[in-house]
């Protein structure tokens, strides 16, 4: 018998190479297998951070829609609450709070035939502002079904001058409050086409005289001074007319979106020329990104970033 006849398996050296061959194509096997599930991951992630962003970029066109653009103002940069710092300006990127203050939408509804509130309104005795197409009856009513009164309202008058947003606004309390007609609490309504303003106001004859109700802050936590940093909240219900700060009651905190590393408002100064027009304002949220172990990163070249146009109305 030939030892070619004789010889029926493997070597114990061709059995290793066998085994060692096995595992490499084994490992690359597994790897390739851990890089697809991984990038499919990855994938499904980034689109869901970008839904995200989305939709909390549309939620917030909503509320920036109806601001008194002379009021959008950054106040306390990196969550430390010390400081108003003015109007956002263009390529400015710090973490601020973002806050203003709106022109209410409820009090124009229509009840029997008139609405709320008109910005038609001339100034009568007594420091009195009558609107005859108005209902401020009414208006008072749909407020305080809201939480509020048309006493704790404030009145803005489009056509004065506005200096200074954060002295005139007062969103960051102490600084001042010379922008807003505040009503007079004791004898307001007077009727359904008179209001009776606080004697301290000076208000004038106006065709552009909005009702607000409500200020609103926009706020991303940060690292530095929470233990949940990416948190992102809206704050609402606070009066800056009456000396309120957005964070007055903390039960008006409520949560937009969490992995959010930064929010961005800034405006089109090309825009700008016209009082009359507003400006248009781009909102930027950036969401935390991952990075090459899948875990949460706030670093800004792994962020994933989205935009939108909003026209301030007011």
């Amino acid at each position: 018998m030939s030892a070619n006849q004789q010889r029926k398996g493997f070597t114990f050296i061709e059995l290793l190479f066998v085994i060692v061959i096995l595992g490499i194509v084994g490992g690359m096997t597994l790897e390739a297998v851990r890089q697809y599930y991984n990038g499919i991951y990855r994938t499904q992630e980034i689109m869901k951070r970008t839904e995200t962003a989305d939709h909390v970029l549309d939620q917030l066109k909503g509320y920036f829609e109806y601001a008194l653009d002379s009021s959008i103002v950054n106040l306390d940069k990196q969550g430390a609450a010390n400081a108003c710092y003015g109007p956002p300006m263009p390529n400015d990127s710090g973490d601020y709070t973002v806050a203003f203050v709106a022109v209410d939408q409820d009090s124009l509804r229509t009840i029997g035939n008139r609405p709320g509130w008109s910005s038609e309104v001339l100034l009568g005795a007594g420091n009195t502002i009558l609107a005859a197409d108005a209902n401020f009856t009414a208006g008072d009513g749909i407020i305080t079904g809201l939480g509020s009164t048309l006493a704790q309202s404030a009145v803005y008058d489009a056509d004065s001058a506005d200096n200074n947003a954060c002295v005139r606004f007062n969103l960051h309390a102490g600084d001042g409050t010379s922008g807003y007609h505040k009503m007079d609490a004791g004898a307001n309504p007077i009727s359904s086409t008179i209001l009776q303003l606080n004697p301290d106001n000076n208000a004038t004859d106006g065709h552009r005289k909005y009702l607000l109700r409500t200020g609103y802050a926009f706020q991303v936590e940060q690292s530095s001074v929470t233990p949940n940093p990416g948190n992102f909240y809206m704050y609402t219900s606070f009066r800056p007319w009456l000396g309120e700060e957005y964070k007055t009651d903390p039960t008006k905190k409520y949560l937009l979106a969490e992995k959010v590393n930064h929010f961005f408002v800034d405006y089109d100064i090309s825009t700008a020329s016209t009082a009359l027009s507003g400006k248009v304002w781009r909102l930027k949220v950036c969401m935390q990104g991952l990075d090459e172990n899948l875990s949460d990163s706030d670093l800004d070249a792994l962020q994933i970033c989205r935009e939108r146009s909003v026209h301030v109305r007011y």
